[in-house]
């Protein structure tokens, strides 16, 4: 069997360049900052932190009442079950009053967005509320 060298080394670099271009835009799961797994005694207007992703022009956050809900979420996918299912343009996102209640667990994951691809999610995260909330009468 011979093989012609020009078309070996085509099909190589074609491969190669492809190869290349695929995995050096890809995103990585975002690593989450606040609040801290298991965060008790949190605000219904917690505001959720991650590290910021290379390559992500946004981030898609979303808030659920189970760990399953977001583990089993395809990538891409909407989830029409989610409190929360939003797009941010920055590492940060507070959660908008009245969406939640108290004295119940949340679980949270945030992907990394560009132009052409969602990223995976990051480890999912739970929190609390605190069961009981004082404002200022001023």
């Amino acid at each position: 069997m011979k093989v012609n060298l020009k078309v070996f080394l085509a099909g190589f670099l074609t491969v190669m360049w492809l190869t290349v271009t695929v995995f050096a835009g890809s995103l990585v799961a975002p690593e989450l900052d606040t609040p801290k797994d298991k965060a008790k005694n949190q605000v219904l207007t917690t505001v959720l932190k991650w590290k910021p992703v290379a390559g992500a022009k946004s981030y898609r956050v979303f808030v659920a009442s189970s760990a399953d809900m977001l583990n089993n979420l395809a990538p891409g996918a909407a989830c029409k079950d989610c409190f929360i299912d939003e797009k941010t343009d920055v590492p940060t996102y507070q959660i908008p009053a009245k969406r939640l209640k108290k004295d119940i667990p949340y679980f949270w994951t945030v992907r990394a967005v560009s132009d052409a691809e969602e990223g995976p999610n990051a480890a999912v995260r739970s929190y609390t509320m605190a069961s009981t909330f004082f404002m200022d009468m001023d």
